[in-house]
């Protein structure tokens, strides 16, 4: 098969997936909310957030749309603070943000992609114990880079 032909393939495979991510989260809202035009325009926006991250992700690197997804959520807790919310969730808004930032910056700075972080994240001991060991390993790996 031609390298292009194969390159459009795997393009379009990455759409269709990232559509049908778009749909799943548009009739998941439906089914909540009722609301056609709130799951049509929530699908949309999706959609179209996947499309920025994976446009990111081919033009920077890997691990850009970590800092997409960060200032998303940066966005957010701003949107928050301007609308007066509650206070636990502009911070953790805002420590969720900056973790995702801080990782995709620490992960492209160092050249350190997926492929190479591929070593599933595992410990010894129980799921009670060696989950959070595992979880802790992965927030503090843009620290240890």
């Amino acid at each position: 098969m031609p390298k292009s032909l194969h390159t459009r393939i795997a393009r379009e495979t990455a759409v269709r997936q990232r559509l049908g991510s778009a749909v799943a989260v548009g009739v998941t809202l439906y089914v909540l909310d009722g609301s056609v035009r709130y799951a049509a325009v929530a699908a949309t926006l999706a959609f179209c957030v996947w499309l920025v991250a994976d446009v990111a992700q081919a033009a920077v690197g890997d691990y850009a749309d970590h800092v997409v997804f960060g200032l998303l959520v940066f966005g957010f807790a701003a949107y928050t603070v301007e609308a007066a919310g509650p206070t636990w969730i502009v911070v953790s808004g805002a420590l969720l943000g900056c973790w995702f930032v801080i990782d995709g910056v620490q992960h492209l700075r160092h050249g350190v992609t997926r492929d190479e972080v591929g070593v599933p994240y595992s410990h010894d001991g129980s799921p009670v114990t060696g989950l959070p060991k595992a979880l802790l390993v992965r927030l503090a790996e843009p620290f240890l880079l």
